[in-house]
């Protein structure tokens, strides 16, 4: 997310590739026919374009990075269901999030948005090409040290956890820090990381930092031991 100005009004909560990914609970089957359906049903066929441009912002970003399936996988594993009924893609993972990211735009241009809102998106990680993503940039030290928060997983975990934090990091530093913060926060509740309240005023700060509205780390407070 590289405008704050813009979708202030869209980021309060969750958004974007880490809340449609969080929204596969584990009845989504039971209502859609398909992934693909339940996230246009999640979405919705009319209304303000703003939060579709900002899902295909998250994705066209992961799409075309030099992140590896694996790596996306890791990172889309984060989003989900911790017993496992969200939707897996077995090393496909960028094919389905370009046949996502191609649904999702033609629903973007139904409901009034233009192709040009994200044909050419601001450069991010590693190299900005904006204020706000050089703003962003500046945040990278302070996201990666909190990825050490995942070294906390419960017991059974750490394998998994490692190979997510490593994905995080590889977001973070290759492709946006904002999202790869955002990717984060799902993983240390997937991986029930314990939170202590200097852990929590950090990620609070860093929040803030990127322009979130405040609910983004809040919905994550159940974690404080």
């Amino acid at each position: 997310m590289h405008a704050p100005v813009l979708h202030r009004d869209w980021v309060d909560d969750d958004f974007g590739v880490t809340a449609l990914g969080s929204s596969y609970h584990n009845d989504w089957s039971r209502y859609t026919n398909d992934p693909i359906d339940h996230a246009l049903s999640y979405l919705g066929p009319t209304g303000d374009p703003a939060f579709p441009i900002l899902l295909i912002e998250d994705l066209r970003r992961l799409v075309f990075s030099p992140l590896s399936d694996e790596e996306l996988g890791r990172l889309w594993g984060a989003l989900g269901d911790p017993l496992g009924a969200s939707p897996t893609f077995d090393g496909a993972e960028r094919a389905w999030l370009h046949r996502l990211l191609e649904a999702v735009t033609r629903l973007a241009v139904k409901r009034g948005a233009r192709e040009a809102q994200w044909a050419e998106l601001p450069g991010c990680s590693p190299e900005p090409t904006d204020s706000v993503a050089a703003e962003h940039q500046r945040l990278i030290p302070e996201v990666l040290v909190m990825t050490g928060l995942l070294d906390r997983a419960r017991d059974g975990d750490s394998g998994p956890a490692l190979a997510t934090r490593l994905a995080v990091e590889g977001c973070v530093t290759l492709v946006c820090p904002e999202l790869g913060f955002r990717f984060l926060l799902h993983a240390l509740d997937r991986f029930g990381c314990d939170l202590r309240m200097p852990d929590y005023t950090r990620l609070k700060n860093l929040s803030s930092a990127f322009g979130h509205g405040p609910f983004i780390v809040s919905a994550h407070r159940y974690l404080l031991g």
